[in-house]
């Protein structure tokens, strides 16, 4: 809920943004609703509204579309942020996985869409399969809600100090290119381009298992550990964007070859779940290497939580095993928070989401920090997977 600082009441530039916040916030409101939240008065509260005619629409007691200023004797008139003033889009783009999500500037989810791709392709063929489906989903949402406002990115890597895609595994011939040499520019599209955990890190902190938390990880579920990193509610990149690659440490005997990607480690995982010994003396082997760099990473920043992600944050046979290797590891220190992920499948989109619109915001307001919220039921609900609640699938627009 937003709060409203009553140290904040300097100009009427700062109460439009309080105003708009707090609507933002509650979906819709009346006049006394943003008044009692604001702490502003009535008339102030009407007079702010009235100065956001592009961005604010009367739901009830007004004609649609009038100026946004309450008739006296009618039933009391609410307001919403207009949907149709423009939308943004949050993506990841990941070794065989695309996930597309769209908000209009209200935080309404308009488009949930998925893409696997099993085949072994480049950086560049990616990039160009993803600009067709992004074209084809932009052309059909300009014509119902208006201007593109932004567009994030999450890619293994992101884009370090010197504008260039640094640590790019999954797509090696990106690595070392601008974000237009590698295709991801839109034309005049606001761009922010993220490393994929940090994108999950930032979804989890305003949606997930890291609410409330200033300082915590979003560490992957994996021998090899790799995390996003928020220190006193920053998110920490590094000198070189490689901060939270504990994977990139040579730490002892190299790990089965079948150890590689989830999909041939999942065999293992499974068989465990069995009862089948030799499987569970391998995963207490793998959980053992996720351990110690876990270890390694809760010494070097001192979380407040560490949030399990990834494909097998969700495996209680390996997650268990994680957490009783770290607590034995961590006795001389202190005990570790373990949490699992709440945004398991588009934590990377939705925190790249979430970097679109507080940017959208940022140009609409002048307010770098507007606390833009996305309406989550949708995801939480499942129903994208039907296409229900005017959520559409990716099947609708491939």
């Amino acid at each position: 809920m937003f709060t409203f600082a009553s140290g904040d009441r300097a100009s009427g530039r700062t109460t439009t943004v309080a105003c708009a916040a707090a609507l933002h916030s509650l979906g819709e409101a009346t006049i006394s609703e943003l008044a009692n939240v604001t702490g502003l008065s009535r008339p102030t509260v009407r007079d702010r509204l009235a100065e956001l005619p592009h961005l604010v629409e009367v739901i009830s007691g007004a004609e649609h579309g009038e100026s946004p200023t309450p008739v006296g004797g009618r039933p009391a008139s609410r307001f919403r942020f207009r949907g149709r003033h423009g939308f943004v889009i949050g993506a990841e783009i990941g070794k065989h996985d695309e996930r597309i999500l769209v908000s209009d500037v209200a935080g309404r989810l308009l488009h949930v869409g998925r893409h696997h791709d099993p085949e072994p392709r480049s950086g560049q063929d990616r990039v160009r399969a993803f600009r067709g489906r992004l074209d084809r989903l932009v052309a059909s949402l300009k014509a119902t809600h208006g201007d593109w406002l932004g567009l994030g990115i999450a890619l293994t890597g992101g884009v370090g100090p010197d504008g260039r895609i640094s640590y790019a595994p999954h797509y090696p011939d990106l690595q070392g290119l601008s974000p237009a040499e590698a295709g991801l520019v839109f034309g005049d599209v606001p761009l922010i381009v993220e490393h994929d955990l940090n994108a999950a890190a930032i979804a989890e902190h305003a949606y997930g298992a890291a609410r409330g938390a200033d300082t915590f990880a979003l560490a992957l579920a994996w021998h090899e550990v790799a995390a996003g990193l928020v220190v006193e509610g920053r998110v920490q990149r590094g000198s070189r964007n490689l901060a939270g690659e504990i994977n990139l440490i040579d730490d002892g005997p190299a790990a089965p070859a079948h150890w590689a990607d989830v999909e041939s480690f999942l065999p293992v995982v499974d068989a465990a779940d069995r009862g089948d010994p030799a499987a569970q003396e391998e995963l207490d082997a793998f959980a053992a290497r996720a351990a110690r760099h876990l270890a390694y990473l809760t010494l070097a920043v001192d979380p407040e939580v560490v949030v399990l992600g990834g494909p097998l944050a969700h495996r209680q046979a390996l997650t268990d095993r994680i957490a009783a290797r770290l607590h034995t590891m961590m006795r001389k220190a202190y005990p570790v928070k373990l949490a699992i992920t709440e945004n398991q499948t588009f934590g990377p989109a939705l925190g790249s989401l979430q970097l679109a619109l507080t940017h959208a915001f940022h140009t609409l307001l002048g307010d770098p920090a507007f606390p833009a919220r996305i309406d989550m039921r949708p995801l939480k609900s499942g129903a994208y997977e039907g296409g229900r609640d005017g959520v559409r699938t990716a099947a609708a627009v491939s």
